[in-house]
């Protein structure tokens, strides 16, 4: 993809490693091995030496950790302007945008919807997501090639999921003014990581001293229920077996009752009886209920609900913790209801976010803004301003993504709406 000019001095000011690639099966393998973006226009580095035309491999590693802990710059949020994506040739990849048709992708592409449907192995082309990935042939000749491209990036990451790291644990101190969300933001990991490692909750403030588990990766543990099997757990939380295998080191997948197992990559969450979902939801015996009367924190239309979904960016089974509300860049986003606000600032994927402790041990997440208009320690009142619609963090586009949790679990937000 091509990269702005206003995001190539952030680029070569965070020292990142730049290697020049000349060849397409080069910046294929770097690309799909590394997360690399690559650049096909002449630039120079501000040395006075240029680079010739070619391909630019940015190595994401350094400018990830640089966006976790200082906010300010990341490969994912506004500062970095996505103009084109794709490989020269053969394909290139697009971006699926509100509205989006395959009737309005082929026409502008110049390729029928017979051929972006057989390269992308759908099934449907009525079915398309705001954010999906879709990978469109240069040519009609170019199909077969870019269906083997596609099928080999999803070959790449099943092979990624299965392949689990041993779960290790570390345990953490709870400092003075220390907050769950904070402290999940500090390992760079999901914060449903931390609540489904703990037996804990979200108060407003946490108990000096408390001992908080971090395993290294995201995660869940649980207690094999009579009757479970690791197939079954597998398919419930959308995972893979070989990682639940791997991630406890497992020579079998033969399971005891009332072992606790770790489940990597899964989340839990709080599900209604007769919703969907069911095969999660019957991990959870504690459902809870939260009256209604929280307000909607801006104006828009839903683009991705609460529960089981295709993560719009990884393209991988995901639960989805909230509801993703499109609104335009700068528009206002309100508190939910009263309270203290608990987190202000950057945390991991969900990119400048607030979070709001309320009474009865309830809290409210907004996530992807452009701006925050409030600090952590606040007392907000129910429709006060606390920031702007945006894009930062895992995002595809401008919008809110919205969270209301009791007792650290994920609820569906529409259920508490008013």
């Amino acid at each position: 993809m091509r990269i702005s000019k206003k995001i190539k001095k952030s680029f070569f000011a965070l020292t990142l490693t730049v290697t020049v690639v000349f060849s397409y099966s080069c910046i294929s393998f770097a690309a799909k091995r590394s997360g690399a973006m690559w650049n096909s226009n002449d630039f120079n580095d501000g040395s006075g030496g240029e680079f010739s035309a070619g391909y630019v491999v940015v190595d994401a590693i350094d400018a990830r950790k640089y966006e976790s802990q200082n906010g300010d710059l990341s490969l994912m949020n506004d500062d970095v302007e996505l103009i084109e994506e794709g490989a020269p040739g053969d394909w290139k990849m697009i971006t699926v945008e509100a509205g989006g048709t395959l009737s309005k992708i082929s026409e502008s592409n110049g390729i029928s919807i017979e051929n972006i449907m057989k390269a992308n192995e759908l099934a449907d082309q009525h079915r398309l997501r705001e954010g999906q990935t879709l990978y469109i042939p240069a040519s009609e000749g170019s199909v077969d090639a870019t269906l083997k491209y596609v099928r080999e990036m999803k070959d790449e990451a099943a092979a990624k999921l299965k392949q689990a790291s041993p779960v290790e644990m570390t345990d953490y101190v709870v400092k003075k003014g220390d907050t769950l969300w904070q402290i999940a933001n500090t390992f760079n990991l999901d914060v449903n990581t931390i609540f489904g490692c703990n037996k804990v909750s979200e108060g407003d403030v946490l108990k000096v001293g408390t001992i908080i588990k971090i395993p290294n990766q995201d995660g869940i543990f649980i207690t094999v229920g009579s009757g479970q099997t690791v197939e079954k757990l597998a398919k419930g939380y959308d995972i893979y077996p070989e990682a639940i295998l791997s991630a406890n080191r497992m020579k079998d997948a033969s399971l005891k009752q009332g072992t606790r197992l770790f489940l990597p990559g899964a989340k839990v969450a709080v599900i209604e009886s007769g919703g969907k979902n069911n095969a999660v939801a019957s991990r959870v015996k504690n459902t809870v209920s939260v009256k209604k009367g929280f307000g909607w924190p801006v104006a828009g239309k839903i683009s991705s609900s609460y529960g089981r979904r295709r993560h719009p960016v990884r393209g991988t089974g995901d639960f989805h913790t909230g509801i993703d509300i499109r609104a335009p860049r700068g528009r206002t986003v309100v508190a939910s209801a009263a309270g203290k606000v608990v987190h202000a600032g950057w945390m991991g994927g969900y990119g400048r976010t607030i979070v709001i402790s309320h009474p009865g041990n309830i809290t409210t997440l907004y996530g992807h803004n452009s701006k925050l208009l409030v600090r952590a320690g606040a007392n907000v009142k129910r429709g006060q301003a606390i920031a702007q619609i945006g894009s930062t963090g895992i995002s595809t586009g401008n919008h809110v993504h919205f969270e209301v949790r009791s007792g650290g679990r994920p609820i569906n937000p529409i259920r508490v709406l008013r």
